[in-house]
């Protein structure tokens, strides 16, 4: 099933458009439903891809449903799938992602007039609740190769998703791959907002499912779109790490 609510937006501002992936989550979509409802920025054009929830997800979402532009549910092939299927129906300038359970604070309305450069991709910071601390910060050019920005906390022009899309071969960690990607395509450039954007409760996807085919591929994917000096840093921390972890790769 598919719902679809284009609403009149202010004409002359930015959309910026939320995305949402979620499967069985009736215990925390709400409130990031309310999150974005309640923004004072009002161009917000939320999109929900449900997996196909057999819990209450789906009655949650139609209680909201006057304030979502669209929403699906139906089975996928996993996280990266979904959120494919979500940037094919995005309408707006610039694209973010949430889980269910994160918290956006009322920041985008500060946010938007600082969205000046469409040749950017734009990062704030999250809070985490579980290391009940700021995550993040601005991002040294070695820490990009080695993990990937909360995508909380992401603002990308959508024309990005016109060229580019979630390769569905890394199970956990295709946004670090895809973000590797766009920092060698020199059309964009990575601006860093210091906004706290999202609360974010930590234990996400990427965290408790390792991807052990970007293990793999990580320093290559570092050397074919970063400094070669970013690359000789990986592939010695990569060295390092199956020295001190040889029973957790193949050989």
């Amino acid at each position: 099933m598919a719902y679809i609510n284009r609403k009149n937006f202010i004409a002359d501002l930015p959309i910026i458009s939320i995305i949402s992936v979620v499967y069985n989550a009736e215990k925390y979509i709400e409130q990031t439903l309310l999150s974005l409802v309640n923004q004072t920025y009002k161009n917000i054009e939320i999109i929900i891809v449900d997996g196909g929830s057999t819990d209450g997800t789906l009655d949650i979402i139609k209680r909201y449903e006057t304030g979502i532009s669209y929403w699906i549910s139906e089975p996928d092939k996993g996280i990266y799938d979904a959120m494919n299927k979500a940037t094919k129906v995005v309408t707006g300038d610039w694209v973010n992602f949430v889980g269910a359970g994160d918290i956006v604070l009322n920041v985008l309305h500060k946010v938007v007039p600082k969205l000046r450069d469409n040749n950017a991709i734009y990062y704030g910071d999250v809070y985490r609740n579980d290391l009940l601390k700021v995550f993040n910060g601005k991002f040294s050019i070695f820490r990009f190769s080695r993990i990937s920005i909360c995508h909380q906390a992401i603002l990308y022009p959508a024309r990005v998703y016109n060229n580019y899309s979630y390769d569905l071969k890394y199970r956990s960690n295709s946004d670090h791959h895809l973000n590797i990607l766009l920092y060698g395509d020199k059309q964009y450039k990575w601006k860093y907002l210091p906004v706290i954007i999202c609360i974010y409760e930590g234990g996400g996807y990427s965290e408790v499912n390792k991807d052990y085919n970007f293990i793999k591929d990580r320093v290559n994917v570092v050397k074919q779109n970063m400094p070669f000096f970013v690359y000789v840093y990986a592939y010695s921390r990569n060295v390092i790490y199956r020295l001190l972890n040889s029973k957790t790769f193949k050989k």
